[in-house]
């Protein structure tokens, strides 16, 4: 993922501006304005209306007390990490998720989901683990969108949520300035580069994500940084994975996922 651009040009950040509804707290919009590179903007007193025309067109993240919306191209996105909080809820019931099943995640595990986007295998590595979990995110306002989402989950989801670091960075170059081994698992999800996803939150990401294809030579790096492996998730039919040499493994619960490992490597 590109730290400028995304494939058809637009910056990144652009004029992107976090603000506050009513109940929300000016500090965290500065906050995550100058991690993730956007820019905050006091509410003022405006209507949505009216900080919405002020934007001219930018998109607007209005962070709340209990919600944030994302105000971009014409729609409303609110901040959620998807169904990752329902996966969280059966496995506070004693059900296994598939990712964990795959990636043998154990209590204590250090984690790094390179392709955070908006952080439900994160979120769900965190619950199995008990442990920080690091989030790569090169969008900045993808990045500052899926913190939101991560602040504001309900109870059940609110302490694994506060072991996801997100980090906007792009993965390819963050990855090879990390020690070897530096992770138990890295996780790494291609899967937005197809459209078969649906819903508007994967809609958002395909407005703002690079559809770069995972290369084989990111993959050796972050089989590098593991200790153990590096998990590849895929949509069933698997052509990303055997691009890459691995074989895919369907998953149970999903028809639509396929899963492959790549053991851990010393380059």
């Amino acid at each position: 993922m590109k730290s400028s651009l995304t494939r058809t040009g637009r910056p990144l950040g652009g004029d992107a501006l976090t603000t506050t509804a009513p109940s929300g707290d000016p500090a965290e919009a500065r906050e995550l304005a100058e991690r993730f590179g956007l820019r905050a903007e006091p509410r003022g007193g405006k209507s949505l209306v009216q900080l919405l025309a002020d934007a001219n067109g930018a998109p607007v993240l209005v962070l709340a007390a209990r919600r944030a919306d994302l105000y971009g191209h014409g729609r409303a996105y609110r901040a959620s990490v998807g169904m990752a909080y329902l996966r969280v809820l059966r496995a506070a019931k004693g059900e296994t998720d598939p990712l964990v099943t795959q990636a043998e995640l154990r209590r204590g595990d250090s984690v790094l989901d390179a392709t955070l986007g908006l952080g439900g295998d994160a979120l769900v590595s965190a619950h199995a683990t008990g442990a920080r979990v690091v989030g790569l995110e090169s969008h900045p306002l993808v990045a500052a969108f899926t913190q939101a989402a991560l602040r504001r989950l309900p109870k059940h989801g609110l302490d694994p949520g506060r072991l996801v670091h997100v980090i906007r960075a792009d993965h390819r170059a963050w990855l090879k300035h990390q020690p070897t081994g530096a992770f138990d698992v890295v996780l790494l999800d291609p899967m937005f580069r197809r459209a078969g996803e649906a819903g508007p939150l994967f809609e958002l990401l395909r407005t703002y994500a690079e559809h770069t294809a995972l290369a084989p030579e990111t993959l050796r790096e972050a089989q590098r940084v593991a200790r153990r492996g590096v998990l590849v998730k895929d949509s069933a039919r698997g052509e990303e994975l055997r691009r890459l040499g691995l074989a895919p493994r369907p998953s149970r619960r999903s028809a639509a996922i396929a899963f492959g490992w790549a053991p851990a490597v010393q380059l």
